[in-house]
C-alpha cells in the first residue's frame, strides 16, 4: 500500500472514530436527563471523558483532507465568536467601569481604574460594537466553508485567516490612536477582532507548523 493510501486510511479509521464517540456521548447526554444520584455522576464522567479522546483525536488529525476533524473545528470556532460576539454586543451598552466595579473592581490597581475613567463612553461604545459586528461578520464567512462540500477546507479558511489580518492591517491605517470618538473606537474594535480571529486560525489548525 503506497504512503498516500495509508495516511487516507488512517484518516479514515480515526473520522470513524471520531464519529462513534460523538454518538456515544449524546447517547449519554439523553440518559444523564432522565437518571439521578450515582449513575447520573457516573454517566457525566463518562461523557466527559468521551468528549476528552474526541478533542484529542482531533487534535491529532490530519487537516489537509478535511472531514469530520475539520468540521468539528470549524463549529467549535463559530460558536466560540458567537459567545464573543454577544458579550461585545451586551458591552457597547454598558459602561465599562460599572461592569468591572461589578465583577473584580478591587483587584484592580488604583492607575489602572483611574485610566479606565478616563475612557470616554463613546470610544468604549464604538470598540465593543466593532468588534461585536466584526464577529459576526466570521461567523458567516466561517460558517459558509463548514457547509461547503468542497474536499480541501483547510485551504479556504488558511485563506480567510490572512485576508482577516490584511484587513485588521487596513482597518489600523483608517483610525488614530489620539481620537476618542465612537468611529475611531469601532474601527479599533473591528481591526482587533480581526486580527485576533486571524492568529487564532493559524494556531487552530496548525497553519505555521
Amino acid at each position: 500500500m503506497s504512503n498516500y493510501r495509508k495516511r487516507m486510511f488512517r484518516g479514515a479509521k480515526i473520522e470513524d472514530c471520531i464519529l462513534d464517540f460523538i454518538d456515544m456521548e449524546k447517547e449519554l447526554t439523553k440518559s444523564i436527563k432522565v437518571t439521578t444520584g450515582d449513575e447520573k455522576l457516573l454517566l457525566s464522567g463518562m461523557s466527559k471523558a468521551y468528549r476528552m479522546i474526541v478533542n484529542r483525536l482531533v487534535r491529532e488529525f490530519d487537516y489537509s483532507k478535511g472531514g469530520v476533524a475539520m468540521d468539528i473545528k470549524l463549529t467549535e470556532l463559530i460558536e466560540s465568536l458567537e459567545k464573543r460576539a454577544l458579550d461585545a454586543k451586551e458591552k457597547s451598552n454598558v459602561n465599562e467601569m460599572n461592569i468591572l466595579e461589578g465583577r473584580f473592581y478591587d483587584e484592580i490597581p488604583d492607575e489602572a481604574k483611574e485610566e479606565i475613567k478616563k475612557i470616554p463612553l463613546e470610544l468604549q461604545k464604538g470598540l465593543f460594537e466593532g468588534m461585536s459586528i466584526a464577529y459576526e461578520k466570521m461567523m458567516i464567512d466561517l460558517g459558509l466553508i463548514l457547509k461547503s462540500e468542497d474536499a480541501d477546507k483547510l485551504s479556504h479558511t488558511e485563506a480567510l485567516s490572512v485576508n482577516y489580518q490584511r484587513m485588521a492591517e487596513m482597518l489600523k491605517e483608517k483610525f488614530e490612536l489620539d481620537k476618542t470618538d465612537y468611529r475611531s473606537g469601532y474601527l479599533q474594535g473591528e481591526a482587533s477582532a480581526y486580527q485576533m480571529v486571524g492568529e487564532e486560525i493559524q494556531m487552530i489548525f496548525h497553519l505555521n507548523d
